[in-house]
């Protein structure tokens, strides 16, 4: 399952990136990008990013070598879930061959592009010095879903709003009080959230009526905050989705 879109076309850089800038990128795209515990990373070696002059980063954001833990998940926190400045598992975005540009790297089910072009420029193409400028088309597997991003100077025109895009990916959302009084019900039950179905027939019968009402109208709010944690005057409900 999942939904699939291809890109056309290349993001070009005024110069060339370092090899060492290319390897980490390549590295970056390569790595499930996890939840992990940066206190146990300070002393794993990881000779990319540090190549790079890179820190272990907020929750391990940075943090690329992955095969030091595959099979034991040591500095794993959550699997599921990026670390909060990232807005996905996976970033489909690398170099080219030359090192002259980024490119999409031909992979399924690339999803938040947008949000990850403007990750990438944000902490990685304008620290770095470098200025992208290009634009890539995209066609996804509905005929109509299509479109194109442009890129100017580190600005990206279109699609409009890329910088709140970004900021909605990485942020729990927020929901009514009636609604984070049931979930944290829930929680308090150990009941799952990942089933809203389930979750509308339990609040029903736990006396959170309000907030069964509230979840199937706004079911894809909610199924946002399967993914990104849900929060309200500051708390924050992280959810485990185990189907990723």
């Amino acid at each position: 399952m999942g939904y699939t879109t291809i890109f056309d076309g290349i993001f070009h850089l005024n110069k060339r990136l370092l090899d060492s800038e290319a390897i980490y990128l390549l590295e970056f795209s390569r790595t499930r990008r996890m939840k992990r515990n940066p206190a146990i990373l300070q002393s794993i070696p990881d000779s990319a990013r540090e190549a790079v002059g890179l820190p272990v980063g907020e929750e391990g954001c940075y943090f690329v070598n992955e095969k030091w833990d595959e099979d034991s998940e040591v500095s794993v926190v959550n699997y599921n879930r990026p670390p909060k400045t990232q807005p996905g598992l996976w970033c489909q975005w690398i170099p080219t061959a030359d090192g002259g540009g980024i490119q999409w790297n031909g992979m399924e089910k690339f999803y938040d592009y947008v949000e990850w072009l403007q990750y990438i420029i944000n902490n990685f193409i304008e620290p770095w010095g470098y200025v992208l400028r290009g634009e890539v088309n995209w066609q996804g597997e509905r005929e109509e879903d299509v479109g194109m991003i442009w890129v100017e100077n580190n600005v990206i025109i279109s699609p409009e709003g890329a910088e709140e895009l970004l900021r909605y990916a990485v942020s729990p959302v927020s929901v009514p009080n009636f609604v984070w009084d049931c979930l944290k019900t829930m929680e308090a039950t150990g009941f799952s959230l990942r089933d809203w179905k389930e979750i509308i027939d339990k609040a029903v019968e736990l006396g959170h009526g309000e907030a069964a009402l509230w979840i199937k109208p706004n079911i894809e709010k909610y199924f946002d905050g399967m993914e990104r944690g849900f929060e309200f005057e500051g708390e924050v409900i992280e959810t485990q989705n185990e189907d990723l």
